[in-house]
């Protein structure tokens, strides 16, 4: 599954913005120079998407936005929609 996000860095705050389809905004803390950017990324997606970290793999960019690929959709929110509300 192909995940594609714009990340904005050095933020105030960190945020997500869902575009639905696996597009994302998604709001730094890091700097854009900063090393552990990538990692800061990974470990936000994955908390929001409930997938290991292990699951996002960079693919490379499209423009302004970071592509990634993995096996995602098999692990995402799924659960919400089966569970009796």
């Amino acid at each position: 599954m192909k995940m594609v996000a714009q990340i904005k860095f050095g933020s105030a705050k960190h945020n997500i913005v869902s575009f639905g389809n696996f597009r994302y905004l998604v709001y730094l803390l890091s700097q854009k120079e900063d090393p552990d950017a990538m990692g800061e990324f990974v470990s936000l997606m994955s908390k929001e998407l409930t997938v290991p970290p292990s699951r996002f793999h960079y693919k490379g960019k499209e423009g302004d936005a970071y592509v990634f690929e993995g096996d995602i959709l098999s692990h995402t929110k799924v659960w919400s929609f089966l569970s009796p509300t």
